[in-house]
C-alpha cells in the first residue's frame, strides 16, 4: 500500500513536470510566432506616392535559428526576414528604401545572402538604396552596405573591418588535466593527457585542441579566409570606387569614426537620422512623401524574456556560435561578439 502511494505520487508528480515543461515550450513557440514585424506609415502625406520604406535592423547577421530563447532574448538579422520585409515593401510599391542598421558582422553566408537578397531587390524594383548607422556598421554589416547607392553614419559612429576572421584553432600543449566548474574549464598542462580518436581522411579532425596544426592545415585554413578577404574588397572598390591597394594597404581591417570614414570615401556623409530624411527628400526633388517603417511587435511572453536577459546579464549568447565560422565578425574588443 505504501509503496503504490509513494509510485503514485511520484508518477503524478514527473507527470505535472512534463505538462509544465510541454506548456512553456508551446508558450514560447507562440511568443516566437506572434514576434511580428509590419509597415506602418509613421509620417508624411497619406496621398503622396512617393514613398519612402524603413527597414530598421540590428545586431550579428546570422541565418534563422530555431532556437526559440535565442529568437525572443536577441536582436540579430536573418537574412529570410529581411526578404520577407522586401516583398512587403514591392506591394507598397516604394521609391527609396533607407536601411536603418546598426551590426558588428556575422558570418560569410549570412552575409552573402543578405548581399544577394539586397541586389536582386535593386535589380528588380529600380529602387535607391540608402544605409544609415547610428552606432556600427563593420564588417559584415559593412560588406552587405556596400549594395547601397549611398551610405551615411551619424557622428561618433564605428565604421570599417573590411576584414574576415577564420576559426581559431586552440591547441592544449602537454595537458595534465581538465576540469569545469562554476568558474569555467581550466587546464593544467604538463603531459599527461592521452586522446583517442577516430577518424577516418586527411585532417578530419581539423581543430583538435590536442594536436599541433600542420603547417598545410594552417597554409590550407588561411587561402580560405584569404579567398573570401579578395572577394570582400573587391565589392569595396568597385562600389565604393576605391581603389584596391588603397583598401588593402591604407584602409586595411581598422575601424574608424564617421568623420574619419567619410575621408576614406567608406560612406558619402555624416548626418543623423532625421537631416538624412531631410538630405533624401531635397535630394530626389520630392514635393511631398510619406515613410512606411517596420514596427517589431513582441508578445508579452517574448518581452518578458528580453527583459529577464537584460536584467540577468547574457546567459545565451548567439555570439558563440561565430566562434567556430569563418566570419565577417567585427573584432572582440567592439563588445557585441
Amino acid at each position: 500500500m505504501v509503496f503504490f502511494r509513494v509510485f503514485f505520487r511520484t508518477f503524478g508528480f514527473l507527470s505535472a513536470l512534463l505538462v509544465f515543461f510541454l506548456i512553456i515550450s508551446i508558450l514560447l513557440n507562440l511568443s516566437n510566432n506572434l514576434q511580428e514585424s509590419k509597415f506602418t506609415m509613421i509620417e508624411g502625406d497619406q496621398k503622396s506616392n512617393n514613398i519612402i520604406g524603413v527597414i530598421n535592423l540590428n545586431g550579428p547577421i546570422f541565418n534563422n535559428s530555431r532556437n526559440v530563447l535565442e529568437n525572443n532574448f536577441y536582436d540579430y538579422i536573418n537574412p529570410e526576414h529581411i526578404r520577407l520585409y522586401l516583398e512587403e515593401l514591392k506591394e507598397l510599391n516604394i521609391k527609396i528604401l533607407l536601411v536603418n542598421i546598426n551590426s558588428p558582422g556575422g558570418t560569410v553566408t549570412a552575409t552573402a545572402e543578405l548581399e544577394n537578397i539586397l541586389k536582386n531587390f535593386k535589380k528588380e524594383t529600380k529602387v535607391k538604396i540608402y544605409f544609415f548607422t547610428s552606432e556600427i556598421l563593420a564588417s559584415g554589416g559593412y560588406w552587405i552596405a556596400t549594395t547601397a547607392d549611398k551610405i551615411f553614419a551619424s557622428y561618433g559612429s564605428t565604421i570599417g573591418s573590411i576584414g574576415v576572421s577564420g576559426p581559431s584553432w586552440y591547441y592544449y600543449n602537454t595537458p595534465l588535466s581538465l576540469s569545469s566548474g562554476l568558474l569555467g574549464q581550466s587546464i593544467e598542462t604538463e603531459k599527461g593527457i592521452e586522446v583517442f580518436n577516430q577518424n577516418a581522411g586527411q585532417s578530419k579532425d581539423l581543430f583538435n585542441p590536442f594536436r599541433k596544426p600542420k603547417d598545410q592545415e594552417i597554409l590550407h585554413l588561411q587561402k580560405i579566409v584569404d579567398e573570401i578577404y579578395e572577394d570582400f574588397i573587391t565589392k569595396v572598390s568597385k562600389n565604393r570606387k576605391i581603389q584596391i591597394k588603397t583598401i588593402r594597404n591604407n584602409i586595411g581591417a581598422l575601424i574608424y569614426s564617421s568623420t574619419q570614414a567619410k575621408e576614406k570615401f567608406l560612406i558619402d556623409g555624416v548626418a543623423n537620422y532625421r537631416s538624412l530624411i531631410e538630405y533624401i527628400i531635397k535630394e530626389n526633388n520630392y514635393d511631398d512623401y510619406k515613410i512606411y517603417e517596420n514596427i517589431i511587435k513582441r508578445s508579452l511572453l517574448g518581452n518578458f524574456l528580453a527583459s529577464y536577459k537584460d536584467k540577468n546579464g547574457d546567459k545565451f549568447n548567439i555570439c558563440n556560435r561565430f566562434e567556430m565560422s569563418i566570419n565577417v565578425i567585427t573584432p572582440l574588443f567592439l563588445k557585441e561578439c
